[in-house]
């Protein structure tokens, strides 16, 4: 990624990501230092671009996002310690499932085919919630893979009474939609003490 895309002095936001992820070249990480040195403009970019990364990250540990990962990213999660209840869903198929007090993050393995497969979406419906369900637009996957790793909220799972949900996953493309698969969550609530 060329460190000045936008213009012939200041690093785009991409180039700034790549410095701040360590994924740009020696020599754009050395060219982005000395800039960051001299610009105001681009340090404050470069600062929030710092803090959005550290809201996302402590909105993640806290719960309070529903995702879809990188079986990479959940294997980094696991090699850092953290406590990962996980769950492997036949493509079509149901789960009994729940979550401990100790748990940092749940993962539903869902098997699909993805074959030919260009855009995902999923949309989640709870039976808490009849008549209404939420859509997430064209969610990462790799078709090699054969899976798609949902992350659903954890705060509001801990604090669920049991009930049902379910995750249909669309292919969208030219011609429009189709469902290749739905997986049923039992999700059992734990007890209040």
């Amino acid at each position: 990624m060329s460190v000045a895309t936008q213009s012939s002095v200041h690093p785009d936001g991409d180039a700034l990501l790549d410095y701040w992820l360590g994924d740009a070249d020696a020599a754009a990480t050395e060219a982005i230092d000395e800039h960051l040195l001299r610009c105001d403009a681009c340090g404050a970019a470069f600062d929030e671009l710092v803090a959005l990364s550290r809201a996302v990250r402590d909105a993640f540990a806290h719960g309070t996002v529903r995702s879809v990962l990188a079986p990479a990213f959940v294997e980094r999660l696991k090699a850092a310690g953290r406590r990962v209840r996980e769950y492997r869903v036949p493509h079509n198929g149901s789960v009994l499932c729940s979550v401990a007090p100790d748990d940092d993050l749940v993962v539903s393995r869902l098997a699909v085919p993805l074959h030919g497969v260009d855009r995902l979406d999923a949309v989640v419906a709870h039976s808490m919630q009849p008549g209404s369900a939420e859509r997430l637009h064209d969610i990462p996957f790799d078709a090699s893979s054969a899976e798609v790793l949902f992350v659903p909220e954890l705060r509001k799972l801990r604090s669920a009474p049991s009930h049902d949900f379910v995750v249909r996953l669309l292919a969208v493309d030219a011609a429009g939609e189709r469902e290749i698969g739905h997986y049923t969550f039992h999700h059992q609530g734990v007890p209040a003490s």
